[in-house]
């Protein structure tokens, strides 16, 4: 019984990969992949926008992409194309937040003894780092486009990171990422539907917002440069 209970971390660990490997597979390999497309997307959901269950088929549909480390990026910009800046960037924050949530708790559940019982002594540098400085560090990584998503919802769960901390910085880190996102595919459809002045000047704005998203990387890199000489100078003294 003993060597049983052993193994359950082990197949835990194993569940989470063959469910992560499978929906991969699925959308590439079956119909299910054009469920995701994004002009099919945009068809469903302006066919469905009179409706009132619109908003909360949209945020179930997106919750549950994102606990399956489906790419939740399309559902930002449809979110933003249907529902339009102020209403689709609330849509998209509470679908975006319930899902990285979903995303952790699995991870968490199935894959995080595993990874103890491989790794052993080499994961308590990490766990150490992610229990005192796991708000931090998430924060930052939420901040940078380039930094998947899905990885880091999934990737997160597998560390000791405080779930209290893990919501914070999820909650905050992305909220910049998600209103450029909306108020892009927003100024979009205003700028393919409506003439004039003031649709032209909102799609450079979102331009000019995207390009500066994109620039983070190289801010956090500046600041991440500075905070370890700083650290490297207070380790000298």
């Amino acid at each position: 019984m003993a060597g049983v209970a052993n193994q359950r971390p082990y197949v835990r660990l194993v569940l989470l990969a063959v469910l992560l490997v499978g929906v991969v597979v699925a959308v590439r390999v079956t119909p299910l992949g054009g469920v995701f497309d994004r002009e099919a997307l945009l068809a469903f959901f302006q066919r469905l926008r009179g409706s009132a269950w619109a908003p909360v088929v949209f945020v179930l549909l997106y919750a549950g992409a994102t606990a399956l480390a489906l790419p939740g990026s399309i559902l930002t910009i449809v979110g933003g194309a249907v529902f339009g800046f102020w209403y689709g960037a609330l849509l998209n924050t509470i679908a975006a937040n319930l899902g990285a949530n979903a995303a952790f708790v699995v991870a968490r559940a199935l894959g995080r003894a595993g990874i103890e019982r491989l790794a052993g002594r080499r994961l308590q540098g990490l766990d150490r780092a992610t229990r005192d400085r796991g708000f931090a560090g998430l924060f930052v990584l939420r901040l940078i486009p380039l930094v998947p998503f899905n990885a880091l919802n999934f990737g997160a769960g597998l560390t000791a990171i405080r779930w209290r901390d893990y919501v914070l910085a999820t909650a905050i880190g992305i909220l910049p990422g998600t209103l450029v996102y909306t108020f892009f595919a927003d100024a979009l459809v205003r700028g393919s539907t409506e003439a004039g002045q003031d649709a032209r000047l909102r799609l450079w704005i979102a331009v000019g917002l995207l390009l500066l998203l994109s620039a983070i990387p190289l801010i956090a890199r500046r600041f991440g440069f500075t905070f370890g000489a700083k650290e490297k100078t207070n380790e000298a003294t």
